[in-house]
């Protein structure tokens, strides 16, 4: 799909700049000099995205704003503003802008911006995504638009939209690995008076121990060798807004003692820092562990699990949710189909008994890593079972490999040993061929992580992330 752009700014020579730029990416572009031919372009055509200086020659940019806002409530804009302008813009964000940027704009900065807000875009006004939202407005909301028909998915969104009513009730959701956690939580704020302000997700998990502090709390300059300047913390930039702690469980006891503090307090301190910062902050956190039985083991605290648990909400498995899986397939088929131009039609009878009839212990991660790896490597009508490649009793299709099978000794030839390992991540799913690659790697590079992280294309921080997520340590390979 082809998305419209409308270039609003009074500068022939900044338009051309932009106008270039953008249609590099391939989108279309229309531009104006003025706020009433702007209007006049923005009530004719059907844009998707405005750019809009926020100094024009005839109108005020923030009258060009609310006027497009009257013509079309969800019309998508970003502002541009003069460097100082920052307060103006913050206005024009309360008056429904999407974003702004400050002058000078580099080309590569505005196509980046307008990617992000295509991709927000995507994610409030899809049909049929599952547990996303259509729309950020709560009077536009309506639980069709999500996919899955079961009882369970019914009575969970009914709990969302309550909750949303809630100002600042602290959430927890619990859940397996691949049930869309994340996609709650923001269904939650974006159904919430909070919407208009930030949700910022933090994957617990992924940022080592010693940085998570200053990363959720900020610090100030000279706090320590590197920090040569003061910055912001998750807490102070998600102020007003939604702060999602994703996979709570993992986070260190010496840490969960200082989140504790901030949930009973309203108070936090940057690293290095000695003044109190307050702010309005919702906290959703979500994890998969047995926090119970991490609590029996003194791996989570019992007061910080009560201050969570305000208001649990437990997602069901896919395996549970009746026919949800048939219509999130055909979703996800459509999807893929576009984004890489294929056209396969459905999928057979027994690729649909075989969707209906499997487990899905990864879920709905799992089952979009399935359609997606079908439609990537398929030119046909429709999509069998075979091409699905789900290993289970009544699948057509053989099973994985023993991992063990991954370095065998009696293979000594590098181009063997190489055509080996193509052929059996053929027969495994995203997440499972990614671990085999990292121990892979890892064997090769004899544990050297700084060569492994190059060899894959990820940083450190990343490949201990997933080290730690997939269980791999020397041990682990013994």
């Amino acid at each position: 799909m082809s998305y419209s752009i409308l270039l609003v700014d009074d500068h022939k020579n900044t338009l051309k700049t932009w106008s270039d730029a953008l249609q590099e990416e391939g989108y279309t572009i229309t531009t104006a000099e003025t706020g009433s031919q702007a209007l006049a372009l923005f009530q004719k055509e059907n844009i998707d995205l405005v750019i809009l200086d926020m100094v024009l020659p005839d109108i005020k940019g923030l009258d060009v704003l609310e006027k497009m806002k009257e013509m079309k409530n969800d019309a998508l804009i970003i502002m541009i503003t003069g460097y100082g302008g920052v307060e103006t813009a913050v206005k024009a964000m309360k008056k429904g802008a999407y974003n702004y940027r400050t002058k000078p704009v580099e080309p590569e900065d505005l196509k980046e911006s307008v990617k992000k807000a295509f991709e927000a875009y995507e994610f409030l006004s899809s049909r049929e995504e599952v547990e996303y939202i259509r729309n950020r407005q709560k009077q536009d909301f309506n639980p069709k638009n999500i996919i899955g028909k079961s009882a369970q998915m019914t009575e969970i969104m009914d709990i969302v939209q309550k909750i949303a009513e809630s100002e600042s009730s602290t959430v927890l959701i619990r859940g397996e690995t691949g049930t869309g956690k994340e996609l709650i939580a923001r269904a939650i704020h974006y159904l919430s008076s909070r919407r208009d302000f930030p949700f910022i997700d933090v994957n617990c998990t992924a940022i080592p121990e010693n940085l998570l502090e200053s990363e959720l709390f900020g610090y100030e300059k000279g706090a320590f060798t590197d920090a040569k300047q003061s910055r912001k913390g998750v807490f102070e930039l998600a102020d007003g807004g939604t702060l999602f702690l994703d996979e709570i469980g993992d986070m260190s006891y010496a840490m969960q003692a200082k989140l504790l503090r901030v949930l009973q307090d309203k108070t936090f301190k940057k690293v290095g820092g000695s003044k109190n910062i307050c702010v309005n902050v919702r906290i959703i956190a979500s994890t998969n562990m047995d926090l119970e039985k991490a609590i029996r083991e003194n791996k989570f605290r019992e007061d910080l699990y009560y201050r969570l648990k305000v208001i649990p909400l437990l997602l069901p498995p896919l395996r549970k949710r009746e026919d949800d899986a048939l219509i999130i397939a055909n979703y996800y088929l459509k999807k893929f189909n576009k984004e890489f131009k294929k056209a396969i039609k459905g999928f057979t009878a027994d690729a649909l008994k075989l969707i209906k009839s499997y487990s899905w212990p990864g879920n709905i991660r799992e089952l979009r890593n399935v359609v997606e790896r079908g439609v990537l490597l398929e030119n046909v009508e429709r999509l069998s079972a075979k091409h699905l490649m789900i290993h289970c009793e009544d699948s057509p299709f053989p099973a994985a490999a023993d991992e063990k099978e991954l370095f065998p000794e009696e293979v000594t030839s590098a181009g063997q040993q190489e055509n080996k390992f193509e052929l059996y991540l053929d027969s495994l799913t995203l997440e499972e061929a990614e671990k085999a690659l990292i121990r892979k790697v890892l064997v090769l590079n004899n544990w050297n992580r700084n060569a492994v992280a190059s060899a894959i294309g990820i940083n450190r921080t990343t490949l201990y992330s997933k080290m730690k997520k997939y269980g791999i340590t020397k041990n682990s390979l013994k």
